[in-house]
């Protein structure tokens, strides 16, 4: 973190970079990135075949595609001897990287320090992330509720969901896996449920998942994924 001019009297600004939010926000760049040039190549092949010939229609189909997925800022494109070419634009690109993983802390008090700015900053972002994970991290629709025991479970099960959520957080953290509760929650999902039809006979197994799914198994405490088991399964606290 870095304190730079603002350039106004009694304006703070910190400059902060976040490895997490780098990866993150590097993760979905390239996905938008893919998206866009599948697209992109589509369009180059529909008129390379002749599909598509007009000048004014290759444009507008350009146009359209970029205006997706914020493709203006990877790529760009030009119509040289009736053939259509992309290729990744050289300076948008390089200030969406240039970027990742970076944030602006405009604090109000004029005594605090870059640490103390970053700490409160993460402290209201916890909040933030709080409600927004019982509406969208724990994929809860708005379900309109007629009775108010309803409307109370409803708000029970949101409110659970996010305590498992931040309790999977603590446990992560403090076996120093460098994991957020949301990636481990994907991650977990490469554990599945099986059901198997032996002849008449129901039976139910668990796959194993990924390696790093039982990584995070082990570090909760849990190593019987039999769902038949009788034995009691650990407490996580």
């Amino acid at each position: 973190m870095q304190e730079v001019a603002s350039g106004k009297t009694g304006v703070r600004v910190f400059v902060v970079h976040s490895e997490e939010r780098l990866e993150y926000e590097r993760g979905e760049r390239e996905k938008a990135m893919q998206r866009v040039q599948e697209e992109l190549e589509a369009l180059r092949q529909r008129v390379s075949q002749g599909q598509l010939k007009a000048p004014e229609k290759i444009g507008a189909a350009a146009s359209r595609v970029l205006s997706r997925h914020h493709g203006y800022r990877y790529y760009t494109w030009e119509l040289k001897q009736g053939q259509f070419h992309y290729f990744e634009h050289a300076q948008n690109l390089q200030q969406e990287k240039a970027v990742e993983g970076k944030y602006l802390i405009q604090p109000e008090e004029q005594n605090l320090s870059p640490v103390e700015a970053v700490e409160i900053y993460k402290d209201l972002s916890e909040v933030e992330r709080a409600f927004s994970g019982l509406k969208d991290v724990i994929e809860m629709r708005p379900i309109y509720h007629r009775t108010v025991s309803r409307v109370e479970a409803h708000i029970f099960v949101a409110s659970l969901a996010f305590l498992l959520d931040r309790a999977l957080e603590k446990k992560l953290k403090s076996a120093g896996m460098d994991l957020s509760s949301q990636q481990a929650w994907h991650t977990l999902k490469t554990v599945r449920v099986v059901d198997i039809d032996l002849g008449g006979e129901h039976k139910q197994s668990v796959t194993q998942g990924s390696r790093r799914a039982a990584a995070i198994l082990s570090t909760l405490g849990i190593k019987d994924l039999d769902p038949g088991s009788e034995k009691t399964q650990p407490h996580v606290a």
